[in-house]
């Protein structure tokens, strides 16, 4: 693909006021907090929905050695591309994310792309994108997302720490550390886990978090309920998922149906 193709131009026009290379370095970033993004979903976020100035960026990670695409389906069997970072786009993505004002402790590691988990983890992506949206329009700036991977790890290291002295000590140090990351217990003492936390701090300097959750339709209702309960930002991903909340009184002013690459035709972008 060469450069300086018409359609490039046109994606630095959106908003008017992006670069490409500022484009680049968001998308970079953006990789590198979630672990796995779909392409369609990384044009459609950061490249305004064009498909030549997305395939420069990716080309020329690629040929850097930052970023690895990898080939998925989706519940209907659509083919969709899933973009992950190298350790060379680790390093360069944590550079990126501290420039661009996130969190130190924001974690940024290597993620190994699961084909039969690829339609998932693509949809904690645009969860997280519709409620840094929602969260943006009121005058926050997000600081920090941690994946259940990083939760449910920090949690387990407290917990096994404590395990030396009793299991009631074990227990414990797993709910203070839950109540400190802001994480609910339900009333079997269960830690409730999102597939996401967004940390935010809002226009008058004032800190925040929202749990956010990528609902499939093979999730137990018992289990929406009670995440749902506790605040949790529920969205659908997919249709069986959307008439699942629907069901359960969860429809669209609680979250939202997450179309992705996995409910559309990839071949008119996925170039």
């Amino acid at each position: 693909m060469r450069n300086g193709h018409r359609r490039e131009y046109a994606a630095g026009r959106d908003g008017g006021s992006i670069s490409f290379p500022d484009r680049c370095a968001g998308a970079l970033t953006d990789i590198g907090v979630h672990g796995a993004v779909s392409y369609r979903d990384l044009a459609e976020v950061h490249f305004g929905g064009h498909p030549f100035t997305t395939r420069r960026a990716v080309n020329a990670w690629i040929r850097d050695g930052l970023v690895e695409e990898h080939a998925a389906t989706g519940p209907k069997g659509n083919p969709f591309k899933v973009l992950s970072l190298t350790p060379k786009g680790v390093a360069e993505a944590r550079k990126l994310a501290a420039e661009r004002g996130m969190d130190p402790r924001q974690e940024i590691r290597l993620a190994r792309v699961r084909p039969a988990e690829a339609a998932h983890d693509t949809a904690i992506h645009r969860a997280c994108r519709i409620e840094r949206k929602r969260l943006e329009a009121r005058g926050a700036t997000v600081r920090r997302v941690r994946l259940d991977t990083e939760l449910k790890s920090r949690i387990a290291r407290a917990s096994e720490g404590a395990r030396k002295r009793g299991k009631r000590a074990a227990d414990t140090e797993r709910h203070r550390i839950a109540r400190e990351l802001g994480l609910p217990i339900d009333e079997d003492g269960r830690v409730l886990y999102p597939d996401a936390q967004i940390e935010y701090e809002d226009a008058d300097g004032r800190t925040g978090r929202v749990n956010v959750e990528a609902v499939s339709g093979s999730y137990r209702e018992a289990a929406v309920r009670a995440k749902a309960a506790a605040g949790f930002a529920m969205h659908a991903n997919g249709p069986a998922a959307a008439g699942l909340l629907r069901r359960l009184g969860l429809g669209s002013d609680n979250g939202s149906w997450l179309r992705g690459p996995a409910d559309r035709d990839p071949a008119s972008l996925e170039l």
